[in-house]
C-alpha cells in the first residue's frame, strides 16, 4: 500500500513509541524492521523513553510501568528471567537497559529483557565484576565492565572490553576503597557511574563523585545544594531526570519532608561539572511519608515534568515492616497523593530505575 505519511514524519512518531511495542512492530513492514536497528534511531528511542521501575525478587524480575495522567495507573510486566535457575544472581547495576548480573560462582552475564539478549562475560576466578558502562567521548559507545582482581595480595583495578570478551589488569587503586566502595544510590549517565559523595566536616558540603569509564578513575564531579551539617538527620538520593540531568532528593528524617533539586542543563559527555548549576523542582511535606532510605535496595524514584506537572514517582515497601512485605507506588503531584501497591510482590525485594532499551551489545 502506498504511504500515507512522509518518511521523516514516519520516524517522528516511530521515535516516541514505547520500546515495548516496537519489538512487536517489527513484523509490521521490512523498512520498520530495518530503522528499529538503526543505531541513530535506536539513540533518539532512547532518549525518548519514560523510567520504569526494575523489581527483583529472591526468583524474578519485573517491570513496572507508571502512567502519569490525570489519573495514575501502573502497569506490571514479568521480564522472564528466572533467578532460581542456574543460581541466584546479584544485581550489580543497569547501563543503557542493559542488567549487569553475577551469581555466587561470580560467573557474569549482561541482559536486555526487552530483547531477550543475553551475553556471557568471560569467567576468570581471580576477577570479581563491578559495574558495567562506556567511554562516552568516542562517537561509537565502546562498552566496558570495571572489576577488581588481586594480584601478589594487592587490589588491583579489571576491566573487561565487551566487544572482544576478555579481561585486562590495569592500574593499582589510590586508596583500597577506590571502585569497590560506595552507598546504594548509584546512577548511570553517559557511560559514567555516579553516587552522592560523603560530607566533607570542615564545610559541611557535598558532593557527586563519579566513576570515569574513559580511564577507569573516581573523580569528584560536582557540589551538591543539599542542606545541613549533620548527616544522620537528612537522606539524600540521587537519581536521573529527562535522561540527561541530576535529580537529587533530600529528606528530613524526623519529619519527612522532602525537597528535591534538579540540574538546569543537560549533562554532557564531555562536562566536568564545574558549571553545574542546580534549581529547586519541588518540596513534599506530608505527616507520615515513608522514609527514603537511601542506603536500602527497596528504595527507589524519579521525577517528572508533563502537561499534568510536576510528578515525584517513588517505588518502596510497607511502612509497617510487616511479613509478607509488600511493594507500592507513590505518586505526588500538587495536593494529590496517590498509592498503588504492585500485585504480587509478597516478599523482600530489590528497585532500579529501568529504561528499557532496543540497544544491541556485541
Amino acid at each position: 500500500m502506498p504511504r500515507k505519511l512522509p518518511l521523516d514524519l514516519e520516524k517522528e512518531i516511530l521515535v516516541r513509541v514505547p520500546p515495548l511495542s516496537l519489538v512487536r512492530f517489527r513484523s509490521v513492514c521490512k523498512d520498520w524492521n530495518t530503522l528499529f536497528s538503526s543505531k541513530i534511531f535506536v539513540n533518539k528511542n532512547f532518549a525518548c523513553a519514560r523510567a520504569e521501575f526494575m523489581i527483583k525478587t529472591h526468583s524474578h524480575i519485573s517491570s513496572v510501568s507508571v502512567d502519569l495522567n490525570d489519573d495514575p495507573t501502573i502497569t506490571v510486566n514479568d521480564l522472564c528471567f528466572d533467578l532460581r535457575l542456574p543460581h541466584y544472581y546479584y544485581l550489580n547495576g543497569i547501563c543503557d537497559g542493559y542488567f549487569f548480573m553475577e551469581d555466587r560462582r561470580e560467573r557474569m552475564v549482561i541482559w536486555n529483557p526487552l530483547l531477550r539478549h543475553t551475553k556471557r562475560i568471560a569467567n576468570d576466578d581471580e576477577i570479581c565484576g563491578r559495574d558495567m558502562g562506556y567511554d562516552g567521548r568516542n562517537p561509537e559507545k565502546s562498552y566496558k565492565i570495571i572489576g577488581r582482581c588481586s594480584v601478589n595480595s594487592t587490589d588491583r583495578v579489571a576491566v573487561l572490553e565487551c566487544a572482544t570478551n576478555t579481561w585486562k589488569v590495569t592500574h593499582r587503586p589510590t586508596s583500597p576503597e577506590e571502585l569497590f566502595s560506595r552507598d546504594s544510590s548509584r546512577v548511570y549517565l553517559n557511560g559514567n557511574l555516579y553516587w552522592t559523595g560523603y560530607e566533607e566536616p570542615e564545610t559541611g558540603e557535598y558532593f557527586i563523585e563519579m566513576l570515569d569509564f574513559s580511564n577507569e578513575m573516581i573523580k569528584i564531579f560536582c557540589k551538591l545544594p543539599c542542606e545541613g551539617r549533620r548527616a544522620s538527620s537528612r537522606i539524600r538520593v540521587l537519581s536521573v531526570y529527562k535522561g540527561d540531568r541530576f535529580s537529587v532528593l533530600q529528606q528530613r528524617i524526623r519529619t519527612r519532608e522532602i525537597k528535591i533539586w534538579v540540574t538546569e542543563k543537560k549533562i554532557g559527555n564531555t562536562d566536568d561539572g564545574g558549571d553545574v548549576v542546580w534549581i529547586k523542582f519541588m518540596n513534599i511535606s506530608r505527616p507520615g511519608f515513608p522514609l527514603v532510605l537511601d542506603y536500602h535496595k527497596s528504595i527507589s524514584y524519579f521525577v517528572d515534568d508533563n502537561i499534568y506537572g510536576k510528578s515525584f514517582v517513588l517505588c518502596c515497601y510497607s511502612k509497617k515492616r510487616k511479613k509478607p512485605r509488600k511493594a507500592w507506588v507513590y505518586i505526588v503531584r500538587g495536593d494529590m497523593c496517590k498509592k498503588i501497591k504492585i500485585d504480587g510482590v509478597n516478599c523482600r525485594f530489590e528497585s532500579s530505575v529501568y529504561i528499557p532499551s532496543l540497544i544491541t551489545i556485541a
